[in-house]
C-alpha cells in the first residue's frame, strides 16, 4: 500500500537523512524499505533520523506518532495482553504504519514485529502530515 499524499520532496528529504544516518547508497532506500530488517537501523538510528527530520523540515514529528511509539509501556495491560499488542494500540499505530494492515493476523503483533514494520513510507507519512504544504 502506497500513500499518494507523500510529496516527493518529503521522500527525498527522508531518504537523504536515512542514507546519511545509516551510511547507505541512495538506491538502497525505497519507500517500502524496512528500517530495521532491510536497512540495518537500530533504535538509536531511528531516534537520530526522527530528530534530524524535525530539524530539516522544521516540524515536530517526535511529539506525535513517534512519541507514542517510543513511549509505549510494553509491561502495561493497556499495551500488551498475552504477549501481543492490544487492539487500541494497533488502531493508533495503523494510522501511520500501513504495514500493520498487511499482517496475516493483526491481533497477534509482538513488539519485535512492530519495530520490523517501520518503513521509510511510514516515516514519510508522518512527516507529510506534519510538514507545511509547501514542503
Amino acid at each position: 500500500m502506497t500513500y499518494a499524499a507523500i510529496p516527493d520532496s518529503i521522500f527525498q528529504t527522508v531518504k537523504a537523512l536515512i542514507v546519511d544516518a545509516l551510511a547507505l547508497e541512495p538506491d538502497e532506500v525505497k519507500l517500502e524499505s524496512r528500517l530495521v530488517d532491510d536497512l540495518g537501523a537500530d533504535s538509536l538510528d531511528f531516534v537520530d533520523i526522527v530528530f534530524q527530520l524535525d530539524q530539516e523540515l522544521d516540524i515536530k514529528v517526535r511529539d506525535g506518532e513517534f512519541n507514542f511509539l517510543t513511549r509505549l509501556d510494553f509491561s502495561s495491560p493497556e499495551v500488551m495482553q498475552e504477549g501481543f499488542l492490544t487492539e487500541p494500540v494497533i488502531a493508533e499505530l495503523e494510522k501511520w504504519l500501513p504495514a500493520i494492515a498487511q499482517q496475516p493476523d493483526r491481533t497477534r503483533i509482538t513488539p519485535q514485529q512492530l519495530f520490523s514494520l517501520i518503513t521509510v513510507e511510514a516515516i514519510c507519512i508522518v512527516a507529510a502530515r506534519r510538514a507545511p504544504s509547501d514542503a
